[in-house]
């Protein structure tokens, strides 16, 4: 299940293996209408490592047509392929040469990534990746864990949030919500975690958009924080089973006091 593009600059034999995405070990195939030009995008708020392919649909294979088009789209967020991927697996040797051919990309500062991020791809190949702090991200409140590849010009990491909206009641694993929203951290607001320069922050969660309506059983008591546009992902207060605003609390990661080892990577993100 997937499509194979030859590149102007490469040689006959040369051929880069695409494809649009995995659900467990299942390929899934691309739409049918996944047909257009795929071109480098920069993201303009982001470093030059966030840079990625994307696929840009048009009806026919009109240059003209381009500035009309739409991405290709995966859920919410556009089809791509990270820059990490393209210098760090050899099957995306052919791109990482175009992109260098075309003047897109210095070559040898693709080379110098390759050496900072030369073990970073079994990991990163099933997560999602920010290369900023406030970057957002997206998160399926149905899984365990929602895992963020971080990449700076010098190092790699992973974070994994774990069990965010699961409720530990009744001594069973149940997650209420369906849905997806759309994420960032951000260093805390609150006045409790004002700290100076000088020392690691406290991060929270806000949730920037809701992607797919929220849904839960008829009858569920809201005991898990429903999450909110604009609003900190909160949290049960232990012990506290009265109405849910007096009840709850922000989730915070304190970077400092050194959080799990699931988490120890947010360090990368404010250094």
């Amino acid at each position: 299940m997937q499509a194979t593009v030859h590149l102007p600059s490469a040689t006959s034999h040369a051929t880069v293996p695409l494809r649009f995405g995995t659900v467990g070990h299942t390929y899934i195939p691309f739409p049918p209408y996944a047909q257009g030009f795929l071109y480098l995008h920069r993201p303009p708020s982001l470093p030059l490592i966030a840079a990625e392919i994307r696929l840009r649909l048009t009806p026919k294979p009109d240059p003209n047509l381009f500035s009309t088009g739409a991405d290709l789209l995966r859920g919410s967020i556009p089809w791509s392929i990270h820059l990490p991927r393209i210098v760090t697996l050899d099957k995306f040797a052919p791109l990482k040469a175009q992109i260098a051919s075309d003047g897109l990309i210095d070559g040898g500062f693709m080379d110098s990534l390759k050496l900072a991020w030369h073990d970073c791809s079994p990991r990163y190949a099933a997560t999602e990746t920010i290369f900023t702090l406030t970057q957002p991200f997206e998160i399926n409140l149905k899984d365990t864990a929602c895992v963020i590849s971080i990449l700076t010009t010098r190092t790699h990491g992973r974070v994994i949030f774990k069990n965010l909206f699961l409720d530990r009641r009744h001594g069973t694993i149940h997650f209420p919500y369906n849905g997806r929203l759309l994420a960032r951290l951000e260093i805390s607001p609150l006045p409790e975690h004002a700290r100076p320069a000088s020392r690691p922050p406290v991060l929270v969660l806000r949730v920037l958009k809701i992607l797919t309506p929220i849904e839960y059983d008829t009858g569920y008591d809201l005991h898990v924080p429903i999450p909110a546009e604009g609003e900190l992902l909160s949290k049960r207060r232990r012990g506290r089973t009265g109405p849910m605003k007096k009840g709850t609390v922000p989730m915070i990661f304190d970077v400092e006091k050194g959080p799990s080892q699931w988490l120890k990577d947010l360090q990368l993100l404010v250094e």
